[in-house]
């Protein structure tokens, strides 16, 4: 080991030597109804605070998040989405739609995630699926696997009861913290209200999701309720430059859970810069280089919402050697980052200067390539 490489390890462990223990998850109690929850750190993806997080759920309107993923990656915000008999008559949640009337894909957004309309997920499940619901739903479920979500089925862009149509907890975060990356979404679940003055008359809207005006830093996502999801919501919000992501599925107030969940976030985790982009890490070997070896930094910023009382430890993947050439900035190993035993994110290891063939290693290899070619 290097005298730098050393430096930087020891560096880093006296930094967390005083966070004496792992927290147990099983060890907290909050006063929460849920049948299944979790709490998300989405910038890094981590679950820091779950119950029954894998457990098969009915999740109601919440499905209405994965029909605005598709929407917005498959449709273009200014077409026109007339709107069928069959989307106007559909059952539950509205945002009162005629048959024949016609509004862009934006405002049928806005109609499908703030009142959380059935008949505008209908209206922009035929609209993106060529005139047909179960093409669209198709989507919906082979990007569910895209995401990782593999313990989740979608039957219909709405979410009304079906025995097959579920997801999990863990699922619903990681398409919730997907759909969160993308602006107009955000932009979307955000608003507390807005008029659309497109259709056959003007309407007034309101979110459905009450933590907008409740609860401090709220900026989304999406509330549900049937009668066999009892009610959910997808909630995320940011304080502090601490962003969390709450799921609560199968409860009697999904709002209080929701606020309840989040407040332990934000009063037991903070944001906490681990690792900084273009940095020193290790040294590798180079076999028949202009240098013997060649210096990797990290390729990218770590921060990790952490209690203080968590243990955080690096774990280093390279390879003993590697061959030349070597290219600026090529990836060579893995930096990961561990929260007690679990892998919570990881950053690539990257070359931090070009490194040439040897030059008689060069001009065998060059001969040997003419000599392949004749």
């Amino acid at each position: 080991m290097t005298k730098k490489v050393l430096a930087f390890l020891l560096s880093f462990y006296f930094c967390i030597t005083p966070w004496s223990f792992e927290a147990k998850a099983e060890n907290i109690h909050l006063p929460i109804n849920a049948k299944a929850f979790v709490l998300m750190d989405p910038l890094s993806g981590r679950v820091l605070f779950e119950k029954n997080s894998e457990d098969k759920r009915a999740m109601a309107s919440t499905t209405k998040i994965m029909t605005a993923i598709i929407a917005l990656e498959k449709g273009n915000l200014k077409s026109k989405v007339k709107v069928s008999s069959r989307a106007a008559s559909v059952g539950g949640s509205s945002f009162y739609l005629n048959s024949g009337e016609v509004l862009s894909l934006e405002n049928m957004l806005y109609g499908l995630l703030l009142p959380s309309g059935n008949d505008a997920a209908v209206a922009i499940a035929e609209h993106i699926g060529g005139g047909t619901e179960e093409k669209f739903v198709q989507m919906m479920n082979e990007k569910a696997l895209e995401l990782g979500a593999l313990n989740t089925h979608f039957n219909n862009p709405h979410g009304l009861d079906d025995p097959e149509h579920y997801t999990t907890a863990k699922d619903l975060a990681l398409i919730a913290r997907y759909a969160f990356s993308i602006h107009k979404f955000r932009e979307i679940v955000k608003t507390k209200s807005k008029e659309i003055k497109e259709g056959n008359y003007p309407r007034y809207i309101f979110s459905t999701n009450r933590l907008l005006w409740e609860f401090e830093g709220a900026d989304g996502i999406k509330t549900g309720y049937t009668g066999n999801a009892g009610k959910c919501l997808v909630a995320s919000a940011d304080k502090e430059d601490v962003q969390l992501l709450s799921v609560i599925l199968g409860t009697h107030n999904h709002f209080a859970d929701s606020c309840t969940l989040l407040d332990f976030g934000f009063n037991n985790y903070k944001l906490t810069p681990l690792i900084s982009k273009n940095k020193y890490c290790t040294t590798v070997k180079v076999e028949s280089g202009s240098s013997d070896e060649v210096d990797l930094m990290t390729k990218d910023d770590i921060s990790l919402a952490l209690m203080e009382n968590e243990i955080v430890k690096l774990n280093l993947i390279v390879p003993k050697s590697i061959k030349a050439p070597v290219f600026k900035e090529e990836q060579i190993g893995e930096l990961q980052v561990y929260v007690g035993r679990d892998l919570a994110c990881s950053t690539s290891l990257i070359a931090m200067s070009n490194i040439d063939i040897k030059k008689y290693t060069y001009i065998l290899y060059k001969f040997f390539r003419v000599w392949m070619k004749g």
